[in-house]
């Protein structure tokens, strides 16, 4: 019996030492200092509150907030005011942009495809009156801010002016292959919003010699087809419009309407009587100052992280962007509490409220150029909080190196619907599991990603929001729908604290270059799938070759850092942004491959293309050299 109970003993003892054992160093952490690191995280989690949540919600609920107008100044002024209570160095970045604003826009419909010509003495009149539609969106009595007049019309900024009577054309969704399908040139397209990002779909429009476009949100989308409807339900009603930004370039008039006006326009079209309407868009343009809020936690290097939220809205704006800047404000009050406290990380962190996003990505672009040199030197990663407490799913996205340091600081932070389980739990049990998105465009992280090749991530959790870009995206939509109790932002917020102070107090940057490799080895089958298909040749053997050989190199440099060692700093962010700058684009929404080398296929040019191979080739090897 002596000997089974000395196993015993000695299992007991290992599960005892077991049981006290430190946990394993974080990423880019030495022993040491990983100790010192999950200590101040401790304290971090504490801070962040939903009910810290829910007054800032208030404040930003109040009135409507578009870029340039005086409320927007007086939310970044609360921004400001509370980074500096926080314990943050605060300020204002003021800046000029374009802002445009409607001064006259209207829509009618003839419906018998016919100018109305009024009686005239013995002259009988001609067709029918036009139907001039209301293109305001009703609002909703159990949702006061919704009726307020101050929401304005819905319009589209960046559309051209323009003053029309054409003829209607169904353009289905607005791809070119929706175009090829219907004769639009001298017509006014309607457009089902969806396919692409929106100034794409214009861009399609005016290539196809269409006059004038209108776009809207067909209820299979985001309406009623999808389930009940807001104040029901979180689905888009059928009085809503979406507004939204069109980018540069459209000459021609283009409006957003709601479905409702839609199905009229819609109505007339399979009647088959060729309807004409009369579209007018007119827009005040002036240069106006915008303003980011721009708080900082001061670091003991030349380097720093950036946290950034735009906090314009095109009317109220309580989801799209107050999630975002709820999650910053609230993870600013934990920082600066550690700050007041003695607390000073390696790196400084930034966290940044910008304005004008709504209208072309104006704040971040602006904050991008003001300070390029510093963030090409020196910024380890941009951690972008857009839209971003909408329902109970988790999602991410970001480039490949801070996929994994992303992924684990999710198993710090605590599941808010579930006792002792974690948002890394959550994310395990959904449908697809632990999934990392590609990070594709339309949001404040395109400077920094495209401009300097800096690791982007974005995370939070997501459903349904039929009210975007709407006027019903309002304080009572997010408290009944997206996130009762607001423990949800509270969630948000602890994430990006966390992740950020790894990121900023690692003794080297928590890179993983391994997880660069999938993402290089799919651009290239895309490519290669695109060529096969299109029946032209493209030589890639040699860009292959190059991500194998960085792919050797990752794994080593992902070894030293995994203990706190590598390369430094300097090498290892100037290998994140070659890989970045290289693999990472986006046309409009959705994410590009090779964004140099997709471009110039497309032109056509052999020989750009080659060009755009070699450099891509040229920057996976300086990658690699980098890490050795």
């Amino acid at each position: 019996m002596h000997a089974p109970l000395r196993v015993l003993g000695a299992l007991l003892a290992a599960s005892a030492l077991a049981a006290v054992a430190p946990p394993a160093p974080l990423l880019g952490f030495g022993a040491a200092s990983s100790a010192r690191e999950r200590a101040d995280e401790a304290r971090f989690l504490d801070l962040p509150s939903a009910q810290g949540a829910l007054d800032h919600a208030a404040v930003i609920a109040a009135h409507p907030h578009y870029a340039g107008t005086p409320d927007d100044r007086a939310l970044a002024e609360y921004a400001r005011d509370r980074f500096a209570e926080y314990g943050l160095d605060a300020r204002l970045e003021t800046f000029t942009a374009r802002v445009d604003t409607p001064r006259r826009l209207v829509l009618e419909l003839y419906p018998d495809g016919r100018i109305y010509v009024p009686r005239n003495g013995a002259h009988r009149a001609r067709g029918v009156p036009p139907v001039g539609l209301d293109l305001r969106e009703a609002g909703d009595p159990s949702d006061p801010p919704t009726l307020d007049p101050a929401v304005g019309l819905p319009f589209n900024t960046g559309s051209g002016d323009g003053d029309v009577v054409a003829r209607l054309v169904d353009a289905r969704r607005g791809t070119p292959g929706d175009f090829a399908a219907v004769n639009a040139r001298g017509a006014v397209a309607l457009i089902r919003y969806g396919a692409a990002f929106r100034g794409q779909l214009a861009h399609n429009a005016q290539d196809a010699g269409a006059v004038g476009a209108i776009f809207y949100d067909d209820p299979a989308d985001d309406g009623a087809l999808k389930g009940p409807v807001y104040p029901h339900g979180p689905w888009r009603p059928s009085a809503s419009v979406q507004r939204g930004s069109l980018g540069e370039g459209i000459r021609i008039p283009v409006l957003p309407v709601s479905a409702d006006n839609a199905g009229i326009l819609k109505s007339a079209l399979e009647r088959g009587h060729r309807p004409l309407v009369h579209l007018a868009v007119e827009l005040n343009r002036t240069t106006a100052t915008l303003w980011n809020t721009v708080g900082v936690v001061r670091g003991t290097s030349a380097e720093s992280v950036v946290l950034g939220a735009h906090r314009d809205a095109w009317v109220y704006g309580v989801t799209d962007n107050g999630a975002g800047t709820i999650a910053l404000l609230e993870a600013a009050r934990g920082l600066g509490y550690l700050a007041k406290s003695g607390w000073r990380p390696k790196h400084s962190i930034v966290v940044a409220l910008w304005d004008g996003e709504e209208i072309g990505l104006r704040g971040s672009t602006a904050y991008a150029n003001a300070h390029a040199a510093e963030l090409r030197a020196g910024c380890i990663a941009y951690l972008n909080a857009d839209e971003n407490v909408t329902g109970p799913t988790f999602r991410a996205e970001a480039v490949g190196a801070l996929g994994p340091a992303l992924i684990d600081a999710t198993r710090a932070v605590a599941d808010p619907a579930r006792y002792h389980t974690t948002v890394h739990d959550r994310w395990s049990a959904q449908k697809n599991g632990i999934e990392l998105r590609t990070v594709g465009g339309g949001s404040d992280h395109e400077p920094f990603l495209f401009g300097f090749g800096t690791p982007v991530a974005e995370l939070g959790f997501h459903g349904p929001f039929g009210p975007y870009h709407s006027s019903y995206d309002t304080l009572r939509y997010a408290t009944t729908f997206s996130d009762p109790g607001f423990a949800l932002h509270r969630t948000v917020a602890q994430l990006y604290g966390i992740l950020a102070m790894r990121l900023a107090d690692s003794d080297v940057p928590p890179y993983a270059f391994a997880s660069y490799v999938p993402v290089l080895n799919a651009g290239i089958v895309q490519l290669e799938t695109r060529a096969k298909r299109d029946g032209r040749a493209l030589e890639l053997s040699a860009l292959r070759g190059a991500v194998d050989a960085f792919a050797a190199a990752a794994r080593r440099a992902d070894e030293a850092i995994a203990r706190g060692g590598g390369p430094g700093t300097e090498r290892t962010l100037a290998a994140a942004q070659a890989i970045d700058a290289t693999a990472y684009g986006a046309i409009g929404y959705a994410d590009v491959a090779f964004p140099e080398i997709a471009k110039a296929y497309a032109s056509g040019d052999s020989a750009a293309t080659v060009a755009a191979v070699d450099h891509a080739r040229a920057a996976i090897d300086r990658a690699a050299a980098l890490l050795r």
